[in-house]
């Protein structure tokens, strides 16, 4: 059985859990757990300084990357960079930057081919327009 010991955080005496033993350093009470919690993210993040800004990044990249991988069918001039070189050669920044005009630019290639595609298509057949929809009503209505 572990023997009592002050709270590094309340300095109040408790007994340490049976299983966590001699590695609980804080008492069970919700403020001091939460304190514990806060001191360790602020011990960790002091040691890996940019992880969460190049997290964001890398998490970027990878969801620009399932985006073109779901766009199979449309050409993208993106797939065919070496996007690993340029990102040692340029930095992250420039590479998510470069991507994201990229995707910008081929999104407003395929809007442009689609709009001019429905422009330019011959008039073909009759046009629906108001007095074909009221005979289709009048005509329902009738027994």
């Amino acid at each position: 059985m572990t023997r009592k010991r002050p709270c590094r955080i309340c300095h109040r005496w408790f007994r340490p859990h049976p299983r966590v033993g001699l590695r609980q350093r804080v008492c069970s009470s919700p403020a001091c757990q939460r304190e514990r919690h806060r001191r360790a993210c602020s011990a960790w993040h002091e040691l890996n300084p940019g992880y969460d800004r190049e997290n964001r990044l890398r998490k970027k990249l990878w969801r620009q990357q399932a985006k073109e991988d779901a766009v199979a069918t449309a050409v993208n001039p993106g797939r065919q960079l070496a996007w690993p070189a340029a990102r040692d050669v340029v930095g992250l920044e420039v590479v998510v930057l470069v991507e994201e005009v990229l995707g910008l630019l081929v999104r407003w290639a395929r809007d442009a081919v689609t709009a001019q595609a429905s422009i330019s298509q011959p008039v073909t057949g009759q046009h629906l327009g108001v007095p074909a929809r009221e005979e289709i009503a009048t005509a329902a209505r009738a027994p």
